[in-house]
């Protein structure tokens, strides 16, 4: 109910006795039609497993760092979020009776951001690593792995990471191919060969901005990501294979597990009834589908 000033007069008793009524009236309205709004909520199968603080606020704050087609991106009216995750989350809001809004951030604030209660979670195509285990827990749903952008005109000459002894390679800040560039180099320097020269990138797209204008003669990337990235290139960027394969991982902060195990009976519930299969195949990402979703499941 809405407070609103009223000027009084003591000749005027009915009248404020009468206002007093229907403000009371007003007010059980409103309480009327909230309780209307968490009752729905309440129908979905997976609400009351959520932790009661979500159940209160009716949304979860995901971090998302919007750059990375085609798990997420933003639309041509640069606002409304697009992509796997997106799909993922809104076929989960289903299954849990509370909206899932996105926050976009750079990748790699997205742990400590975690780690700061800031979120209670994040999407946004993450490698699941032993390393990063120690401060977050992943819930794998997509199989994935790293692998090499190049310009057309390398794509034969840098396919893998043992081609790129001497080359200069772009790296997006928090990811896991820093390491994969940092190992490459050490083995080109224990053969005597040049070193890998590296230069770290904010995010994806200045990454392929400073290939496209021959910047760095490679960029390390999820093959996912890359491979929607070089065939939107119109033939000017190349994909590699796969080096490695990996899991991404929805992630949650160490002490969200109540709303985690949520998470994963909605991954469950949307596989069962085809609709997870259905979006991953829609962006023709069949061959990433999982089985079941482990939490943590990559080991050392």
């Amino acid at each position: 109910m809405k407070n609103s000033t009223r000027t009084a007069r003591p000749a005027a008793l009915g009248a404020l006795a009468l206002a007093a009524l229907l403000a009371l009236t007003a007010c059980g309205g409103n309480a009327e039609a909230e309780k209307k709004a968490p009752a729905a909520a309440a129908s979905a199968p997976l609400f009351a497993q959520l932790p009661e603080k979500i159940q209160s606020a009716g949304t979860i704050n995901v971090a998302s760092n919007v750059e990375y087609p085609p798990f997420e991106s933003f639309d041509t009216d640069g606002t409304t979020i697009i992509g796997i995750d997106r799909e993922i989350a809104d076929a989960l809001e289903k299954q849990l009776g509370v909206t899932m809004d996105f926050d976009n951030i750079a990748f790699d604030a997205i742990i400590p951001g975690l780690a700061s209660a800031r979120y209670d979670m994040a999407m946004s195509a993450m490698s699941d690593t032993v390393e990063r285990q120690k401060q977050v827990n992943f819930l794998d749903y997509f199989s994935a792995g790293g692998g090499v952008m190049t310009s057309a005109a390398n794509a034969e000459k840098l396919k893998t990471l043992d081609d790129l002894c001497g080359s200069h390679v772009g790296i997006v800040k928090g990811t896991t191919e820093d390491a994969d560039a940092a190992e490459a180099s050490k083995k080109c320097e224990a053969a005597g060969k040049p070193k890998v020269e590296v230069t770290i990138f904010a995010g994806q797209n200045q990454a392929v901005l400073a290939l496209q204008s021959n910047r760095v003669d490679a960029f390390l990337v999820d093959s996912t990501s890359g491979s929607v990235v070089a065939a939107e290139s119109k033939g000017a960027l190349a994909m590699g294979p796969r080096y490695q394969d990996l899991a991404f991982g929805i992630v949650f902060p160490k002490d969200q597990e109540q709303l985690m195990t949520a998470i994963q009976k909605g991954l469950e519930a949307i596989k069962a009834d085809g609709s997870y299969d259905a979006i991953l195949a829609k962006y023709n990402m069949a061959d990433h589908t999982m089985e079941s979703f482990p939490v943590n499941g990559v080991k050392q």
